[in-house]
């Protein structure tokens, strides 16, 4: 864990670094530039590539300069290539800025899917990283975790962020659901593409039930299980961490979390064995049926440990928002 973190670090320090001649921009503007992902979690490897996202403080009615925009994508995509990332996905096409206005705005409504803003806001509160300056990616951070916190004056004394829980909830859901009509591609095609399709498919439900299982449930099951009221500061703090801490925390806090999140790491670390290799070797791996059904069936046993925890640390009266 160590050596990926640091490594995940010392990558994100040196693209900040590449970031300085279009800095004023950035400043000027307040865009905020912060990676996902596996660099968001800081467990990246050598052919990890890299998620960004970029938010700006202004209204939902202020666009950002066209002009200026293309000159801090264009460092972007420069640096990225001149420190060995990968390409990024789909040519950049998912490059593209957010204003923290709308994404207030369009909190569960139709447009929160379609404008993105609903997977920008989700992973910058649960796994992400500041790529650009610190202080104005924390500040959206707050802001963006005030949202869910409108109500907290009236039930001061015992406030939980069932909102908050609810739209984690949405969000890992939305990705099963996506998950699946993904898979419908698969079902056109025969032969070794086919095959090939068929074990890509599976390597992308492994991750989904791992690192993207933990994303979520490590949040969400500190909501259900902290002591009221559930501090708008303390889930600052816990967004703060990375899913992999969030467990930790759990377990150091609950002596009967403790053998299932000693587990739940164990498997982890295997996890990442498999799948921070180049993506080719990876998808090799999982055209063999036997590997591929012991990857998934480790994937499993994954989930049931985490539901385990969740019932664990959550009392019954918090278990009903994971349910109702």
């Amino acid at each position: 864990m160590h050596d990926r973190r640091s490594f995940s670090q010392d990558r994100l320090a040196a693209l900040s670094e590449e970031l300085e001649p279009v800095r004023d921009i950035l400043d000027s503007n307040g865009l905020c530039v912060y990676a996902t992902g596996s660099y968001g979690r800081l467990e990246a490897g050598p052919d990890s590539d890299i998620d960004l996202f970029f938010l700006h403080d202004a209204g939902r009615d202020v666009e950002f300069p066209y002009t200026e925009l293309v000159l801090v994508m264009a460092r972007l995509i420069e640096a990225a290539k001149d420190l060995g990332f990968p390409p990024f996905t789909r040519h950049g096409r998912f490059l593209t800025v957010q204003s923290v206005a709308t994404v207030e705005e369009v909190l569960g409504s139709p447009e929160d899917d379609s404008l993105n803003a609903f997977t920008a806001r989700l992973l910058l509160l649960l796994e992400s990283r500041p790529v650009s300056d610190e202080r104005p990616y924390r500040g959206l951070l707050e802001r963006v975790l005030c949202f869910y916190y409108r109500d907290f004056e009236d039930h001061a004394e015992d406030f939980v962020p069932v909102f908050l829980l609810n739209d984690i909830l949405r969000f890992w859901r939305t990705l099963t659901l996506n998950y699946e009509h993904h898979r419908l591609k698969i079902l056109q095609l025969a032969g070794a593409e086919r095959e090939r399709k068929k074990a890509d498919s599976a390597l992308k439900n492994y991750k989904l039930k791992v690192s993207r299982l933990t994303t979520c449930f490590s949040m969400a099951a500190h909501l259900g299980s902290s002591p009221v009221p559930v501090t708008l500061d303390e889930v600052l703090r816990l967004c703060e961490l990375t899913p992999r801490e969030r467990l930790a925390e759990l377990g150091a806090s609950n002596a009967s979390a403790a053998d299932v999140v000693r587990q739940l790491e164990e498997r982890y670390v295997a996890f990442l064995d498999v799948t921070q290799r180049p993506e080719a070797e990876a998808v090799d791996q999982f055209l063999d049926p036997d590997e591929r059904k012991r990857a998934l069936d480790e994937a499993r046993g994954y989930g049931d440990l985490i539901f385990e925890l969740v019932t664990l640390v959550c009392p019954p009266e918090r278990m009903r928002y994971f349910v109702v």
